[in-house]
């Protein structure tokens, strides 16, 4: 199932549910201070549900500001309260792998190039 989710047309998120216990956010445009909020009340809507894991996919997000840098952070916090594993797609994108590197949130996140393949059920 795939749900689309925008409140800021520079932002869109969108929610998959590839495995029963994952979830899969995927962000595409400026995640700033702007629109940092949406993906905060979308990750903490997503944690409620106390899934295994919980990917946030920004390799095609086109700026990462220190908003976004610090939802990220908040919601690594409330996933490792819950018992959730939260992982951070960066792909190859240079801007959102510079944005973590510099904020050293690259140390506190755990990220990845890829999207993990679901593991069954």
């Amino acid at each position: 199932m795939n749900l689309p989710r925008a409140r800021h047309p520079g932002l869109r998120l969108r929610t998959a549910w590839p495995a029963p216990h994952a979830v899969l956010v995927t962000a595409r445009g400026d995640l700033d201070s702007a629109t940092a909020g949406d993906l905060a009340t979308l990750l903490s809507d997503r944690l409620r549900a106390t899934p295994e894991r919980l990917v946030v996919d920004l390799s095609e997000v086109d700026f990462l500001g220190v908003a976004g840098v610090r939802v990220l952070l908040h919601a690594a916090l409330q996933a490792g309260q819950a018992g959730t594993e939260l992982l951070v797609v960066t792909g190859t994108n240079p801007m959102v792998r510079r944005a973590l590197r510099v904020t050293g949130a690259d140390r506190q996140l755990a990220l990845t190039d890829r999207r993990p393949a679901p593991a069954p059920a």
